[in-house]
């Protein structure tokens, strides 16, 4: 498996969650605050491996 197939699985995953999740908290078999959360640690997983830490942390990154 490379980078890029872990990137395409998780924005696969994101999709489907995006899909998903606001059936599942209008049907009250999933909590808003924890699919928030949950959505937010995909994205950030997602942007890890795209390279992209100042998203990851919201730091800028080293000049250096």
């Amino acid at each position: 498996m490379t980078r890029q197939d872990a990137i395409k699985e998780i924005e696969r995953e994101l999709k489907l969650r995006e899909r998903v999740y606001p059936k599942w908290i209008a049907s009250g078999k999933l909590n808003r605050d924890v699919a928030r959360k949950q959505y937010a640690r995909l994205r950030a997983a997602k942007n890890f491996l795209e390279g992209d830490i100042y998203a990851v942390t919201g730091k800028q990154k080293e000049l250096f």
